[in-house]
C-alpha cells in the first residue's frame, strides 16, 4: 500500500482514477490544482505523486512536478498526458518526473507504472535505512517487525505457507498488519517475481464487483468502450490478495468460488472462459465462522480460503514489540534524523492501541509533527496523553483508601475510556466503538446506562 497524491483538474477523470487506483490498495489524496498539491505536500508524506499535465489550460502538471522535488525529493512523480511527444516526455524528465502515461490510461497500466514507482521508493528507503546504522534487522523482519512469541509463530507459519501454493486467511483486528503478512508470503514464495495485486473489497462499488474482478468485454454495458482485463487475471504469475474478503457480496462469491476450483473465470458479457494461474490470500477482521453461521457469508468459500488460516495479534498481546516498532517508525519517518527518547518506551508499552500498529504509527507522526526539530521526549508524549507515565496503578488498597468500590471504580474507568474515544473522533459513536475494540450496539447500550441509573433513581 502507497500514499498517493493525485492530481487532476477534471472531477470525473479524478473520480475514476482514484477508484481505480483504492481498488489496488493505495491511499489516495487527490485535488484539481498545482497550489493545491503544493499545499499538500507541505503537510503530509508520499510515496507517489500522480498529475495531470494539462490543467486550467495550461502545463500546471509541470508546476506539480518542481513542487514535489523540491518539498518532498524521494517522492517519485508520474505525469499524465493526452499530448504525448517526445518533446513532452524530455521536457518532463528534466523537470524530475519518473515516468509519463497516456491517456487515456487502463487500470492496468496505471498499476504497473505505481509499482515500478514504489520499487524505486523502496530500493532508495533500503538505501537510506541501510545507511542509518549497521544493525538494523534482517530483510525479512522489515515486513513483519518483532521478537515476541507470537510474531515469531506467526513468521513461521506464513514461511512454512509460502512455500505452498495452497489459499491462506489471514484474519486479525484492523491494524495488525494483514496485508503486510501477505506480502511477506508473496515475497517468499516461488511466485515473488509474479505481482502482488491487492483488491480492497469494501472499497468496490457493489454493481462494479464482477467487472473489476473478472473484467469485461466492450459494450457488454453502458460504459464499457474496451475490452478490459480484470484484477484477476492482472495477478496472473502472481498473488492475489483479497482483504476484508467478507465484504464481497453473495453474487460474487459464488463465481469467486468457481474461479479457486476451476483456475478459469469468464469476462462480463464474454462466451469464452480463460485459465487463471494464481495463488490466492484473504484477509478479514470479521469472524467469518459466525459470518458462515448466519448466512452471510459462503460456507464452500470459507473452506476454500481457510486452507491456512493465519491470526495476527492484536498489538496489545505482544505489547514487548512496541519499543521496537516505536524506534523503527520514527527512524523511517524522519530518515534517520530523530531519535525516540528511551524513557519514552516504558510508557508507550502500557498503552492499549486498539488501533494496533496503526495507532502507534499515527502516534509517533503526530509526536514529530508536534516536535521542535529534535528528538522526541517524555515530555512530549506526556502533554499528548495528559500525564500517562504519572497515572497510579489500580490495586486493591489503593481503591479501599479512597473509599471506591469494584462496580464504582470499573464504571469511572468505563466512562473515562469512553470519553476519549468520543473526544479522539469528533463524537462519532461508530469510529469511537472501532477504538475501544466493542460493537456500535455495545457502546450505545453503555452511553445509555448513565441516564438509565438517574431514571431509576
Amino acid at each position: 500500500m502507497a500514499e498517493i497524491l493525485l492530481v487532476e483538474d477534471e472531477a470525473n477523470a479524478r473520480k475514476v482514477l482514484s477508484l481505480g487506483l483504492e481498488l489496488q490498495g493505495h491511499q489516495i489524496t487527490a485535488c484539481g490544482s498545482s497550489i493545491e498539491a503544493e499545499q499538500l505536500l507541505k503537510k503530509q508524506p508520499f510515496d507517489v505523486v500522480l498529475t495531470d499535465l494539462r490543467m486550467q489550460g495550461r502545463d500546471a502538471g509541470l508546476d506539480v512536478i518542481t513542487a514535489s522535488r523540491s518539498i518532498q525529493p524521494y517522492a517519485k512523480v508520474l505525469l499524465l498526458t493526452a499530448y504525448a511527444s517526445a518533446e513532452t516526455a524530455v521536457l518532463a524528465m528534466k523537470e524530475g518526473a519518473f515516468d509519463y502515461l497516456t491517456k487515456p490510461v487502463s487500470v492496468e497500466e496505471l498499476a504497473a507504472a505505481v509499482e515500478r514507482a514504489l520499487f524505486e521508493v523502496g530500493s532508495l528507503a533500503a538505501e537510506v535505512k541501510g545507511a542509518v546504522t549497521a544493525t538494523d534487522l534482517n530483510a525479512d523482519s522489515e515486513t513483519l517487525i518483532g521478537d515476541s512469541l507470537p510474531m515469531q509463530r506467526v513468521r513461521q507459519r506464513l514461511d512454512r505457507a509460502a512455500k505452498s501454493e495452497f489459499t491462506i486467511l489471514v484474519s486479525g483486528e484492523s491494524g495488525t498488519g494483514k496485508e503486510l503478512a501477505a506480502r511477506f508470503v508473496h515475497a517468499h514464495s516461488p511466485r515473488a517475481k509474479g505481482q502482488f495485486v491487492p483488491v480492497h473489497c469494501g472499497a468496490i462499488p457493489e454493481g462494479l464487483f464482477e467487472s473489476e474482478l473478472f473484467g469485461h468485454r466492450k459494450g457488454s454495458f453502458t460504459g464499457a468502450e474496451f475490452d478490459r482485463q480484470g484484477l484477476i487475471e492482472s495477478a496472473c504469475g502472481g498473488t492475489l490478495f483479497l482483504d476484508e474478503v467478507g465484504e464481497l457480496p453473495a453474487s460474487v462469491q459464488v463465481k469467486l468460488l468457481r474461479a479457486l476450483q476451476e483456475k478459469r473465470i469468464r469476462r462480463v458479457g464474454d462466451d469464452q472462459e480463460r485459465d487463471v494461474d494464481l495463488r490466492v490470500i484473504a484477509a478479514t477482521n470479521r469472524d467469518l465462522e459466525s459470518e458462515v453461521e448466519q448466512g452471510r457469508f459462503r460456507e464452500d468459500l470459507f473452506f476454500r480460503l481457510n486452507v491456512v488460516p493465519v491470526h495476527m495479534p492484536a498489538l496489545r498481546q505482544r505489547s514487548e514489540d512496541i519499543p521496537l516498532l516505536a524506534k523503527r517508525i520514527v527512524r523511517q519517518c524522519s530518515a534517520g534524523k530523530v531519535r525516540l527518547d528511551e524513557r519514552c518506551l516504558p510508557y508507550l508499552s502500557k498503552l492499549p492501541f486498539m488501533g494496533n500498529v496503526r495507532e502507534l504509527e499515527n502516534l509517533m507522526q503526530r509526536m514529530l509533527a508536534l516536535s521542535d526539530g529534535g528528538d522526541l521526549d517524555i515530555a512530549l508524549l506526556d502533554e499528548m496523553y495528559s500525564g500517562v507515565h504519572s497515572q497510579p496503578s489500580i490495586s486493591l488498597s489503593s481503591m479501599q483508601a479512597q473509599g471506591d468500590s469494584l462496580d464504582s471504580l470499573m464504571a469511572a474507568t468505563e466512562q473515562q475510556l469512553i470519553d476519549e474515544a468520543l473526544a479522539k473522533t469528533g463524537g462519532n459513536i461508530t469510529r469511537a466503538a472501532s477504538e475501544l475494540g466493542i460493537s456500535f450496539r455495545s457502546l450505545r447500550y453503555r452511553l445509555k446506562k448513565p441516564a438509565q441509573a438517574e431514571d431509576e433513581a
